[in-house]
């Protein structure tokens, strides 16, 4: 094989596996926003195709070889080139061992779970969706099993989401989570709660609509590259390039913090995505190689900035256009206090920053149980209601406010959970460091993000396709990743909003 001929076929085996990627996302956009209800069939007709081909095009003879034999000329390929065999090489050697007939047959069982996941919601009935959620986690472990990797299954869905992390790794960062958050929760539930009655009203999904574009404005979205939709669980998509990602938002008629938030998590995925180099689109490089960076992101724009006082005396004006009745009789400083309220609740999304570690925390200690077998799918629903009494002092009754809230499972994303508790880490050290170098409240007050997007760029969204998440880490704060940072910074906002 020759070396320039093989460049070039690593090239358009990457943009090949680009072009399916990119069709299996639109189909999966359709599917959780305008597809009719009895769809589901069709796409699964397309996504066998589109998936079979992927798996001969990513783990098929022709591309080990490729891959094989590039690996040993690593030292002549690009920069780019040299992330992007290492990316493909990682899932070869982690996926290749899966019988092409398995990999299909899950990916199709995946958007049948979607499916009946809705249909669930709808009908609020966990009893139809429990046997699809068995056979997802029962696939998974095969997966795992088939992959030959020398940990637990659930250590094999973890590292999915974050290359190196492991059960043991998490474990050490929820046993932080139950030792500080936990009695910090319980200090601020013996104090007085803020009025929140200034986020409560009737506001009409055309609003809230308004107030999201308006959100994407000030943040500095591309409206050029990004579609705004919507679904009954939020989410971002890109497809198959940084040039053009989807988002989906939730609007609900009672809170409109909800749709809110939801924008400020969603916008931060699409600007974390759509700040690569334009070098790596179409390239395996073009990936959130880590989930944890990604989830940092989210987690700083929506709480560090959207739950900030100069970002709600921003918005304050816009809101007050927007809804009159009831945003005119409260201050900019009664919103403030109202989106900090810390208050339990069943639901995840849209939970104040305390209590959504707890979600997370309980949500991985139930992934651990169904993963080892310790816990049966059967038994979900009274287990999750045990640790939302134990958690939280929740009684959940509902399955739509239980079990069924998360679409996630559905999807087959066994180990995203935890990561968003990895991602609030790297958040708060990122934070500590891009504060010594940048006036962030000036930037806030002003409305002017460019200082902290381009911040992030520079440090970040063009580095996080390239090099790995703890070399970017170390880049930026000289040292590895702790939960220190995090930790502290909510024992301090909340402590001096809750006078403990």
């Amino acid at each position: 094989m020759e070396f320039e001929k093989a460049r070039k076929e690593f090239k358009r085996l990457q943009e090949r596996v680009k072009a399916i990627n990119h069709a299996v996302s639109l189909i999966f956009f359709d599917g959780e926003t305008a597809a009719p209800s009895n769809t589901a069939d069709n796409r699964i007709k397309a996504l066998e195709v589109l998936n079979a081909t992927n798996y001969n095009l990513k783990y098929g003879d022709k591309t080990v070889e490729l891959v094989d034999y590039l690996s040993e000329h690593k030292d002549e390929l690009t920069l780019i080139e040299k992330r992007s065999l290492e990316i493909i090489k990682r899932d070869i050697d982690k996926r290749r061992s899966v019988p092409r007939d398995k990999y299909v047959s899950y990916e199709n069982l995946l958007t049948s779970a979607q499916d009946a996941w809705h249909r669930a919601i709808e009908d609020q009935n966990y009893g139809a969706f429990r046997p699809y959620l068995e056979e997802v986690f029962e696939k998974v472990g095969e997966l795992a099993a088939y992959s030959n990797y020398d940990k637990t299954p659930y250590d094999y869905c973890l590292d999915n989401y974050e290359p190196g992390t492991s059960t043991l790794f998490y474990d050490g960062i929820m046993e932080g989570i139950k030792n500080e958050v936990i009695p910090l929760y319980q200090k601020i539930s013996e104090k007085p709660k803020p009025d929140d009655a200034c986020l409560k009203g009737d506001f009409s999904a055309e609003k809230q609509e308004e107030l999201a574009r308006y959100l994407m404005d000030i943040l500095g979205i591309d409206m050029d590259h990004v579609v705004l939709s919507t679904a009954e669980h939020p989410f971002s998509r890109t497809m198959g390039s940084h040039f053009d990602v989807r988002i989906a938002t939730k609007y609900s008629r009672r809170d409109f913090t909800i749709s809110l938030y939801t924008m400020l998590y969603e916008c931060a995925h699409v600007l974390y995505v759509t700040g690569r180099d334009d070098e790596v689109a179409y390239t395996f490089a073009d990936e959130p190689s880590s989930m944890g960076i990604m989830e940092s992101q989210t987690y700083w724009y929506e709480n560090g900035v959207g739950r900030s006082r100069p970002f709600i005396e921003l918005i304050y004006p816009k809101l007050r256009e927007l809804f009159p009745d009831p945003i005119a009789s409260y201050t900019p400083e009664d919103i403030f206090l109202a989106v900090n309220k810390v208050e339990a609740g069943p639901i995840r999304i849209g939970s104040d920053e305390v209590t959504n570690n707890l979600h997370l925390l309980l949500r991985y200690e139930l992934e651990k149980g169904l993963m080892d077998r310790s816990l049966s799918v059967r038994d979900l629903p009274d287990a999750w209601a045990e640790k939302y009494k134990k958690y939280l002092g929740v009684d959940v009754t509902d399955p739509v406010k239980g079990v069924l809230q998360d679409i996630h499972w559905a999807h087959g994303a066994i180990g995203y959970f935890p990561v968003a508790v990895l991602g609030r880490c790297f958040a708060a050290n990122v934070a500590s460091k891009m504060e010594k170098e940048i006036d962030m409240v000036k930037c806030i007050q002003e409305g002017d993000f460019s200082p902290i997007n381009q911040w992030n760029k520079d440090n970040i969204w063009s580095k996080i396709g390239i090099y790995d998440t703890e070399t970017v880490v170390r880049q930026i704060t000289g040292c590895p990743l702790n939960a220190d940072n995090y930790v502290n910074y909510l024992k301090s906002k909340f402590s001096q909003l809750y006078n403990l």
